[in-house]
């Protein structure tokens, strides 16, 4: 006998049935979904854009320097023969006239020899007149007369020798200038060539002694202008030339000296700068060699590292922003371009204005820059 199946079981058959076909509707829908385009992709709208030429162009890149500031003509000033310093009549800072007595030895020991040598030198030379009579009345030999004048000749020359030496035992100001720095004091005892003082002369200005790399230094050239700025005039700026350029690269450093003549003449209105030898100076060379370069706004540089960095160019369709990479050579900060040695070429336009926000292949809508009134806002 068939039984009728109670009214509880076809309930529950039901309910999992329908449950069943609900998950399997669900599950049909959302496979139609996911493959078909996304709106926000498909419908994407351009990013807005502005464009800038890349210009070519031959430019002098700026060579960038550190160094300290000096007299040109700077002398440590000592004494040739060692002894007790009597007087020091010379301070830092102080200015000085060409031939001004700037300290001074006791003499108590070199003056006895100067004393001795002139006694030496006066009897040989009345031995040699004495001799030259005799030799005159045939009563002396030639051979008497020839020593007698090689004892003249010898006591002369340790005559001239001491008192040399004499006149090396008072220091004296070899031009007008300015004593830099002092090293003595009245009674110390100092040794022949110790230097005394550091004397720097007016008579050859001043200069900034800036050490270059060798890819540098090989683009400098006597002549060339620079302009330096000291930290102890900040927010001014002084006219220099390149004056001297070193031959041979510094041992252990591997850089090679150049000098900048430094322009210090006041301008109208303006009191000359007090300068101190060994002050900081920052200086910036523009060599007369110039290099072929292509010019592109800063802000068009993406993702640099070290000289490689990206920007974007507009495609040939007009449409579509396209990622390159370039190389550059240096910033100009005068400008605020960038010099590329490789890039895009003189024909392309690259991106500046909303390039943080594109990708390669990106669609772009291109907004021209108002020529004229205030630059707008972004």
């Amino acid at each position: 006998m068939v039984r009728a199946p109670s009214p509880t079981l076809s309930a529950a058959l039901l309910g999992g049935f329908a449950v069943l076909l609900s998950g399997l509707l669900s599950t049909g829908c959302s496979g139609s979904a996911s493959a078909a385009p996304t709106p926000a992709v498909s419908g994407e709208a351009p990013v807005r854009v502005r464009l800038a030429p890349v210009v070519m162009e031959a430019v002098a890149r700026p060579v960038r320097a550190s160094g300290t500031l000096a007299g040109k003509q700077e002398v440590r000033l000592s004494t040739k023969v060692g002894g007790v310093v009597q007087a020091v009549s010379a301070d830092e800072g102080q200015k000085v006239k060409r031939g001004q007595v700037l300290a001074a030895l006791d003499l108590s020991e070199i003056g006895p020899l100067v004393a001795q040598a002139r006694e030496a030198r006066e009897k040989a030379a009345r031995d040699l007149e004495r001799v030259k009579g005799l030799h005159a009345q045939q009563v002396a030999t030639l051979a008497q007369l020839q020593d007698a004048t090689t004892g003249y000749e010898v006591a002369d020359a340790a005559w001239r020798a001491a008192a040399f030496n004499q006149r090396q035992a008072t220091v004296l100001a070899p031009s007008d200038g300015r004593i830099l720095k002092r090293m003595v004091e009245p009674g110390e005892v100092v040794s022949p060539g110790q230097p005394l003082f550091l004397f720097a002369s007016t008579d050859g200005g001043w200069v900034v002694r800036v050490g270059l790399a060798d890819r540098d230094v090989v683009r400098v050239k006597e002549g060339d202008p620079a302009e330096v700025t000291l930290d102890a005039y900040p927010g001014r700026t002084f006219h220099a030339r390149v004056s001297e350029v070193a031959s041979a690269a510094t041992p252990g450093v591997g850089t090679a000296e150049v000098e900048l003549a430094l322009d210090v003449r006041p301008s109208p209105g303006s009191e000359a700068p007090r300068l101190l030898s060994g002050l900081s100076a920052k200086a910036v060379v523009t060599p007369s060699e110039r290099q072929a370069v292509q010019l592109v706004p800063v802000e068009a540089l993406l993702e640099g590292d070290g000289e490689v960095a990206s920007v974007f160019t507009l495609d040939g369709d007009g449409r579509t922003a396209r990622r390159q990479r370039v190389r550059v050579a240096f910033l100009s900060g005068a400008d605020g371009r960038a010099a590329l040695s490789e890039g895009p070429g003189g024909d392309a336009r690259v991106i500046t204005d909303g390039v943080a926000f594109l990708r390669d292949g990106q669609a772009v809508a291109v907004v021209e820059a108002p020529s004229t009134g205030p630059t707008s806002r972004r």
